[in-house]
């Protein structure tokens, strides 16, 4: 009796090997993470919460979209050819790296009349928006702060006021009204309707254009404008060269853009200005 109980204990005892304690804990760790794996889009299918990103810095692509205060254009490529841009003005305020910016925004069309207006005693960017019925304004080229004589391209309906003397960008109204960024003189210069005026350094793209880097550097006045195939858009504040350019280059959609003279011209009187105000506006 006593031998069959020992044969017995000895088939149902099982000889098992010991298992290393650093293999059962990467064993659990495998089983954790297949777990978590299942888990993560069950949860996330059944949760409502939206997870708070913090901004990110818009792009240029991004501003394109659509993502930006100028709200949405038409940037499907198959809709361009039948889109108008909307007859609004738009004006906001925003902070871009510690600098505050006032921009204005204006359709680009044949319904926006741009005038480059002159007065050899000078006046204010408000009192030359008022005498030409304006709905936005922009401070003008570099001139002499007591004499107001022109120290750069000035052309008036083929008239030239003055010669051009830096061969920096300037912004022309052509014949058919549209407003355009250009560096050819000699496609415009002299030519009958055409009025042109050079204005600062170009910022999109951002070249020097014989400006000093101190200049560049310091953060004062600055006004700018810049465009796009649809909108105008006039941007002011305090802020440095290098700061304007990345905010008109970043924040805004603008294919081209250049610097005016927004020192002693925003805050002073100056003899030229470029004045916007509607013309031949449809009823609808």
């Amino acid at each position: 009796m006593r031998e069959c109980l020992r044969k017995i204990k000895s088939i149902t005892r099982c000889d098992v090997p010991s298992i290393p304690h650093i293999h059962i804990v990467a064993i659990c760790l495998l089983a954790i993470t297949f777990l978590l794996g299942i888990a993560a889009p069950c949860s996330e299918k059944h949760s409502s919460k939206k997870v708070f990103q913090p901004e990110a810095e818009s792009t240029l692509e991004n501003a394109i979209k659509g993502v930006s205060p100028i709200g949405k254009g038409p940037w499907d490529v198959e809709k361009k050819e039948n889109w108008h841009p909307p007859h609004c003005l738009k004006v906001w305020t925003t902070r871009y790296k510690n600098c505050i910016y006032r921009v204005t925004q204006l359709p680009r069309c044949e319904h926006v009349e741009t005038i480059i207006t002159y007065n050899e005693h000078g006046e204010t960017i408000a009192q030359a928006k008022k005498r030409y019925g304006g709905i936005a304004a922009l401070s003008g080229s570099f001139h002499h702060p007591k004499s107001y004589s022109l120290a750069d391209f000035v052309q008036k309906d083929g008239e030239i006021l003055s010669s051009a003397t830096t061969g920096r960008c300037f912004i022309c109204i052509n014949q058919d009204g549209m407003l355009d960024i250009s560096r050819n003189y000699c496609s415009i210069k002299g030519q009958s309707g055409v009025s042109a005026i050079a204005l600062g350094q170009s910022l999109i793209p951002l070249r020097r254009d014989g400006f000093s880097l101190a200049f560049m550097n310091k953060k004062t006045d600055r006004m700018a404008i810049g465009i796009n195939d649809y909108f105008i858009f006039i941007v002011q504040g305090k802020s440095s060269i290098w700061r304007l350019a990345d905010f008109m280059s970043k924040r805004l959609p603008c294919k081209t853009a250049i610097n005016s003279d927004g020192g002693h011209v925003v805050r002073g009187k100056a003899p030229v200005h470029i004045v916007f105000r509607w013309i031949n506006l449809p009823n609808t």
